[in-house]
């Protein structure tokens, strides 16, 4: 195991659960205090940890055998400045100051929200507790650049849910920067030039991702296909050497993506992404819940493993290890 000669104490809430997870799926030894009101993460996340009471728990001993402390603030009794040799990540809602907060209002100030869901309704929220996720992901790597440059001394690295959201989205920071501009929804539309075209597209069996972009190889893989079926219409006879599809009026593009809709909707999504592979149209299948953990390449790899849910009862399917090699026992 990659990390199995490091000692973790993880004293985070659900803001920061996932660290401490990660640090286990390494090969980390990791445990987890949790308070007298009970654990409040989900349990897949604590399932490959040893659990505390922090009531019962010798905290000044655990520091002292411990490598690094993730930590949403203070803990009693302690100081970890006491313990020069940890690696004390702290990690927050925001850097500077102390306000409430849940993930959901996380990501709603650092954007992500703004930009999810189709332009004419409410933003869409991405599943699960994705800045706390963030936040966690953030922590995890500024604990191990801080253990790689620690030597024998310890350092503090303070991280910011807030801020981890905010570089998660790459585009409106910039755009604002660079242009004094908020950026608007766009839904299923990719917006280049004067338009916008669709990227998600409806098969006989579900769904894949395609969009009519100035990529002249990929729109002449997809019109062979469609002209194979006698079914390429008005799309037979562009040139895409010479075409800028980015300036085409949106009209033109809507009467096109007609075209191309009817002839996706007659094919499944096995044909044409090995159509795609074959040709370089560039489209993907999109694939749904259960062809995910069914997947025999990620059988294979062992991506997902069974776990009997304490709170359903139920035995599910959750992500395996972060990774894992061909060497025998290395994860």
């Amino acid at each position: 195991m990659m990390l199995n000669h490091l000692t973790i104490i993880d004293a985070t809430d659900e803001m920061g659960v996932l660290a401490g997870h990660m640090f286990a799926q390494l090969g980390a030894d990791v445990t987890r205090l949790v308070s007298a009101a009970g654990e409040v993460a989900d349990p897949v996340w604590t399932r490959n940890v040893r659990t505390v009471a922090l009531d019962d728990a010798d905290l000044p001993a655990l520091l002292q055998g411990a490598d690094i402390l993730l930590r949403n603030g203070p803990l009693s009794g302690v100081d970890p400045a006491d313990h020069p040799h940890l690696i004390d990540v702290v990690l927050t809602p925001f850097a500077a100051i102390d306000r409430p907060s849940t993930d959901l209002t996380l990501m709603a100030r650092s954007g992500l929200l703004h930009i999810g869901g189709d332009p004419d309704r409410e933003p869409l929220r991405l599943p699960g507790q994705q800045a706390h996720a963030l936040g966690a992901i953030q922590a995890v790597i500024g604990a191990l650049t801080a253990l790689h440059a620690r030597k024998d001394k310890g350092q503090r690295v303070t991280v910011s849910a807030y801020q981890s959201a905010v570089l998660a989205n790459y585009r409106e920071p910039v755009m604002w920067d660079w242009a004094g501009k908020v950026g608007a929804r766009t839904g299923n539309l990719l917006v280049r030039g004067k338009s916008g075209v669709n990227q998600v597209w409806k098969v006989a069996d579900g769904w894949v991702t395609w969009a009519l972009v100035d990529n002249p190889g990929m729109m002449r893989a997809m019109v062979a296909l469609m002209r194979a079926d006698d079914m390429a219409g008005p799309l037979a006879e562009v040139d895409w050497d010479t075409i800028l599809v980015a300036d085409l009026p949106q009209e033109t593009l809507k009467a096109w993506e007609g075209v191309v809709a009817a002839f996706l909707a007659t094919k499944s999504r096995t044909f044409l992404a090995e159509q795609s592979n074959r040709t370089g149209m560039g489209l993907s299948a999109i694939d749904q819940p259960d062809d995910v953990l069914s997947s025999p390449h990620h059988a294979a790899r062992g991506a997902f493993e069974d776990f009997a849910d304490p709170v359903s009862g139920r035995t599910i399917r959750v992500p395996g290890p972060l990774f894992q090699t061909s060497r025998e026992g290395v994860r």
